[in-house]
């Protein structure tokens, strides 16, 4: 074997010591680069997870947030259809009270009306007694051609008026 050894230029002092060496440079490489890059391949894998956890919960808060608000939302059209709802009954109930206003202004104003017509009609049925009594004086006057006194006037007119007032 020896001879295998020498025909390959094998020297068991130069393996040895080339085989220490690669186990120093390997310790080294291991304590000056393996375990920094492990280090920062840990410390940026637990940033990547923290920033994926962050963004979830941002999520989530973005969510519920939207939850509130598409809330908040129904709320505010609900009362704004309440407040709706109580305007268009305030509108209809003063609507009513207008009309009622007006009813009750044109009632009292035709009332007003027909006792001012009435009270014309009764000055101008007096008002036709009146002249109908002084017309049955006269055409009595001229049917008696004489002179009738104050006494005989008023006693006729009452007479006439009397009739008037019958045939009516």
């Amino acid at each position: 074997m020896q001879a295998i050894f020498q025909a390959l230029n094998f020297n068991p002092w130069t393996f040895l010591l080339q085989a220490l060496n690669l186990l120093v440079i390997m310790g080294l490489l291991y304590v000056f680069l393996y375990k920094p890059i492990g280090k920062i391949l840990a410390e940026r894998e637990n940033r990547i997870e923290g920033s994926l956890n962050d963004a979830a919960a941002a999520r989530e808060k973005a969510e519920n947030i939207l939850v509130e608000y598409q809330q908040q939302l129904r709320g505010a059209r609900q009362e704004a259809q309440i407040i709706l709802d109580r305007a268009a009954r305030m509108a209809e109930e003063t609507r009513t009270e207008i009309i009622n206003q007006a009813r009750t202004e044109a009632e009292r104003t035709l009332a007003q009306a027909r006792g001012e017509i009435e009270g014309e009609k009764t000055k101008a049925l007096a008002a036709i007694r009146s002249e109908a009594a002084n017309l049955a004086v006269l055409a009595a006057a001229k049917v008696l051609e004489r002179s009738l006194t104050a006494d005989d006037q008023e006693r006729l007119a009452r007479e006439a008026l009397a009739e008037v007032e019958r045939l009516q």
